[in-house]
């Protein structure tokens, strides 16, 4: 019999004991203590529940500093605050950035339907033009992140980086569109002003 494998399997067997104990000991007993902060911050159920899941999957990740560390519970509530104004971070991007949409397409939509449609073909053909221009990461960090709404942790996956990696390529693709996008946005907003 191979002893190697026999003290892998058995390494592998207490790891997974060890994980669970993480669950039964660790979160178990606070986990409506969880749910109250992430809440008090988000104050939406919906939310509340979607960033839960969030700060499961990073205790999870950090489940064996969480489980060195002195305090525990002190440490998953801090992760508990961290995810939820993350979360609030994220949707006030989101809230500004389909209020940025909805601005440049109200300038648009101000005209009749003749100058609209090939006003939109034009605003299309030209945000499409400077995705292009992007770098290749930063294109893709940027569709994935506006167009797709992925989660970073998703983008540094599928583009094989890290998460931080990931922000800089959609932080650094958003500045360059709109950098480039700027003189549309502001012509169309001139032009409804105007007309």
């Amino acid at each position: 019999m191979d002893t190697a494998a026999v003290s892998s399997g058995n390494l592998m067997n207490i790891q997974m004991a060890d994980d669970e104990d993480v669950f039964e000991k660790l979160i178990a007993p606070v986990e409506r203590q969880m749910m109250r902060t992430i809440w008090r911050v988000v104050r939406h159920d919906q939310m509340a529940e979607d960033t839960l899941q969030e700060t499961l999957a990073v205790i999870w990740e950090k489940r064996n500093r969480v489980r060195k560390h002195p305090n525990p519970r002190a440490l998953i509530l801090k992760i508990c605050l961290d995810c939820a104004y993350d979360a609030l971070r994220k949707k006030k991007r989101q809230n500004r950035l389909q209020g940025e949409v909805k601005s440049a397409a109200a300038g648009v939509l101000t005209r009749n339907d003749a100058s609209h449609n090939l006003e939109k073909k034009h605003v299309e053909s030209e945000i499409l033009r400077s995705i292009g221009r992007l770098s290749r990461n930063q294109a893709v960090a940027v569709l994935m992140r506006i167009v797709q709404e992925q989660s970073y942790e998703t983008i540094a996956e599928v583009m094989g980086c890290s998460q931080a990696t990931a922000r800089i390529h959609v932080l650094r693709g958003r500045k360059r569109l709109s950098r480039w996008l700027a003189p549309l946005y502001y012509s169309s907003y001139e032009e409804s002003k105007n007309g």
